[in-house]
């Protein structure tokens, strides 16, 4: 991974195989939460608060970043943010990208992104809103912050989007990541 890009990818085995590359972010926040409970003692200070630790840790990464046009090649060597996943990360993940040219309209006939890239603001917010989202408990993902090194595998908790009436065709994003295992149980009921 490139220094100064987060990539977040799509590990499904057959669907939403997507990387997107952020290039450009504003802000990068690591949220390790470590619970520790405190049962404080009767009649006894501070230092005889007994600790104990009775749950797991939980992180959360949090990306900021502007949306703007972005018509250079990504790592992956295609022009704009988005690029199938042909990576295999472990066991459970499919090695067959996904293509933008496979994203169709309602009517099932007319492409979403009618040039097979995607690069404007308006295509990358439309891309993250409708074609990239969790939108079941199998939905496993990846999350690459190239400076750190550090690689996650987890869930997109959250992604908020903004636009301001004076900005030219810009966005503000968020996108919140929980770190974890993704386990899901299907089957039919009897």
């Amino acid at each position: 991974m490139a220094q100064g890009i987060i990539e977040i990818r799509g590990v499904n085995p057959n669907y939403n195989r997507y990387r997107f590359f952020i290039n450009n972010f504003s802000g990068l926040d690591y949220n390790l939460d470590m619970s520790t409970d405190s049962m404080p003692l009767p009649q006894a200070n501070d230092e005889y608060n007994v600790l104990t630790k009775t749950s797991g840790n939980a992180m959360r990464i949090s990306v900021s970043w502007i949306i703007t046009e972005e018509t250079g090649t990504n790592p992956a060597g295609t022009v704009g943010v988005v690029a199938g996943n042909a990576l295999t990360t472990d066991n459970k993940s499919g090695n067959t990208p996904a293509t933008i040219a496979s994203l169709l309209e309602v009517d099932e006939v007319t492409p979403k992104y009618p040039s097979g890239t995607i690069t404007t603001p308006d295509e990358q917010v439309r891309f993250l809103l409708e074609d990239f989202q969790n939108s079941g408990v199998e939905f496993r993902y990846e999350i690459d912050v190239g400076d750190t090194k550090l690689n996650k595998q987890g869930a997109i908790e959250r992604l908020s989007i903004r636009k301001q009436g004076s900005a030219p065709v810009t966005y503000m994003a968020t996108l919140s990541f929980i770190v974890g295992d993704v386990v899901t149980i299907t089957g039919t009921g009897a």
